[in-house]
């Protein structure tokens, strides 16, 4: 049941880093002296020149831009010491824009702070009616709290707690609770018109592995076929296999195989798949969410011996039901590294629901988890002025923050003592998460914890930087505009990476 996608994120998540608050060495030996925190406290830069012209710019940036033909009010730039009252560089840093999943850092600072790094989520099996002799005379109720990162692998070591319960046989149904997150409607094709992708998952209190059937492609040199097998399967479901067989090397276009649906409710999967690429998993959605928990179940229940007679319904734990198991999910601390490190957006929105239920009360919503977020980055100080979250993950064309803003977040969270946790989740430049291809074999390969954010006309980046000198420096580029992509974006940033790297 392993596959590469999930491997990797567990692996990450034994990752830790330990950071000392006030005390750290660079690379070079050097000892980093970081500002007192009766000082560091307050310590915002309320009045640089927000406004910076053009010619403020580094040369090597200025050469980039006039290349491209971008214009520098697309850019908002802060970079600062944290141990100076001067900014290094500051370029229209008040502008409000899109920040894309820079914005993860609101939600994954907040989150820490409200539930704190031990934090973890519950799943319960409860059963209503007579258990006797590893028979149950009535139903099976799974109640879910959110859980960020019930994987395939999660969610079978979950059911397997039942059958070590002692539960053989279910003649009854499998009811899904997922009551603890609120029945909103979510348009999973709203954002990009592409509705099976993951990344548009709606978010479920029993959100099990990303809300994703998982498509086995199996290449057939025999038969010059690929087969193509969901798992879990799900009743009823009739799908077209229109995936061409190919000889060809290899490639990424062949892990994105267009999905629809005809008219008849069909599926047809079409592309082409190499020989070469051997048999793989690709993730995509389709079932609601309590389908596909239930589909989850009905199958590893099956495979682990156990025997059900009914079929799926949708309710919610009564008083006079028994709790028969609990699991308890990672902690948010592991949790936030596969968020801000791989950009999660599906966990990101799981958290943001979680925290509006955790302040105030399920069932969770949208406007719950914002106003708790809003809440709690007031309470630290920082500007919240015109911030707009929507969905805590950045995948919005809606959400915005301005450089000073996302800068005042993370000079607060530097300076708190989960700090540690925070920064670990971060991206290291050359070595993992969505910057392990950038500075690999330069000396500024895991001088730096980043996050990254893109969408079309949009890249971003933020977060910490060790620079060669041995300052630690805080990093905002937010770049908004229609020469963003394809790659322009990216030569902008590693630019000033590499200039605050020397400065």
């Amino acid at each position: 049941m392993n596959n590469k996608n999930n491997l990797k994120s567990l692996i990450f998540c034994l990752l830790l880093i330990l950071l000392e608050p006030t005390v750290a060495k660079n690379t070079q030996g050097q000892t980093e002296k970081l500002m007192p925190p009766e000082l560091a406290q307050t310590h915002f830069i309320n009045n640089p020149k927000s406004n910076a012209s053009p010619d403020t710019l580094p040369d090597s940036i200025l050469s980039l831009l006039k290349k491209y033909k971008i214009p520098a009010e697309n850019l908002s730039i802060y970079v600062r010491d944290l141990n100076s009252r001067q900014m290094m560089l500051s370029h229209n840093i008040d502008v409000m824009r899109a920040p894309a999943s820079t914005m993860k850092l609101l939600t994954t600072y907040a989150a820490l702070k409200i539930l704190s790094p031990s934090y973890s989520w519950r799943t319960e099996a409860w059963i209503r009616g007579e258990l006797k002799n590893g028979v149950l005379q009535g139903d099976v109720i799974l109640k879910g709290y959110g859980d960020p990162f019930l994987s395939y692998e999660n969610y079978w070591k979950f059911i397997r707690g039942l059958r070590e319960k002692g539960l053989k046989e279910i003649q009854g149904n499998v009811i899904i609770d997922n009551s603890y997150f609120d029945d909103f409607h979510f348009d999973p094709a709203a954002f990009d018109n592409k509705p099976f992708r993951t990344y548009n998952a709606a978010p479920s209190a029993l959100m099990f592995n990303f809300q994703s059937t998982r498509f086995l492609f199996t290449p057939d040199e025999e038969t010059k076929t690929v087969n193509v097998v969901p798992y879990p399967a799900i009743p009823n479901f009739k799908f077209n296999n229109k995936i061409r067989y190919s000889t060809k090397k290899c490639r990424r276009s062949h892990y994105r195989p267009k999905f629809s649906f005809d008219d008849d409710g069909t599926l047809t999967i079409k592309g082409k798949y190499a020989l070469k690429c051997g048999q793989k998993f690709i993730l995509r959605s389709f079932s609601t969410p309590e389908e596909h928990a239930f589909n989850g179940f009905r199958d590893f229940w099956r495979e682990l011996g156990g025997t059900l007679q009914g079929t799926m319904k949708i309710g919610k734990v009564e008083p006079t039901d028994k709790r028969l198991h609990v699991s308890s999910s990672l902690t948010l601390g592991e949790q936030i590294r596969l968020i801000n490190k791989w950009s999660n957006n599906v966990m990101t929105r799981q958290v943001l629901l979680t925290l509006g239920a955790k302040i105030y009360g399920a069932p969770a919503t949208l406007q719950k988890g914002r106003d708790a977020i809003i809440n709690l980055l007031t309470d630290n100080g920082i500007d919240t002025q015109g911030i707009i979250i929507d969905n805590g993950s950045g995948l919005s064309r809606s959400t915005r923050i301005s450089a000073r803003q996302m800068a005042q977040l993370l000079e607060t969270a530097y300076r708190d003592p989960y700090m540690p946790e925070f920064m670990a989740s971060l991206s290291l430049p050359g070595l993992d998460g969505t910057l392990v291809r950038r500075f690999r074999k330069s000396d500024l390969r895991g001088r730096s914890h980043l996050k990254t954010g893109t969408l079309n006309n949009v890249t971003a980046i933020a977060g910490y930087m060790l620079n060669r000198k041995g300052k630690r420096l805080v990093i905002v580029i937010q770049h908004n505009g229609t020469k963003s992509g394809g790659g322009r974006g990216v030569k902008i940033q590693n630019a000033l990476l590499r200039w605050s790297f020397e400065q």
